[in-house]
């Protein structure tokens, strides 16, 4: 009986191992996307978020599915740009808001490279 009750401690605790690695490995590779480090913004703004390079490199723009740029304007507002058909997304404390309807209404036909 003490064996029976000795296996199934050391079972538990090694299931309690394999579920502690899983998720500080399922942390760490959640962490890659995580916004840049917050830079300090101009006048009242306190601090302004951009977003990391891992998580631009993986957008896309949701009408035609190919890579967007990010882009800052004279005032410091970040956008997403499609230069193929001049769509800008607009990005709000590091979050960018990628609808169709946002694009469309952001649209500068000045963007667009032929």
């Amino acid at each position: 009986m003490k064996v029976l009750v000795r296996i199934l401690g050391l079972a538990a605790l090694v299931g309690l191992a394999i579920v502690i690695f899983r998720a500080v490995r399922q942390y760490r590779e959640d962490s890659v996307f995580d916004l840049a480090p917050a830079t300090t913004g101009t006048g009242d703004s306190g601090q302004r978020r951009s977003i990391s390079p891992e998580l631009l490199s993986i957008l896309a723009d949701p009408g035609d599915k190919g890579p967007v740029e990010l882009m800052t304007d004279g005032s410091g507002k970040e956008w997403l740009v499609n230069r193929r058909n001049g769509f800008r997304y607009p990005v709000e404390d590091g979050i960018p808001i990628m609808l169709l309807e946002e694009g469309e209404k952001h649209k500068d036909e000045s963007l667009i490279q032929r």
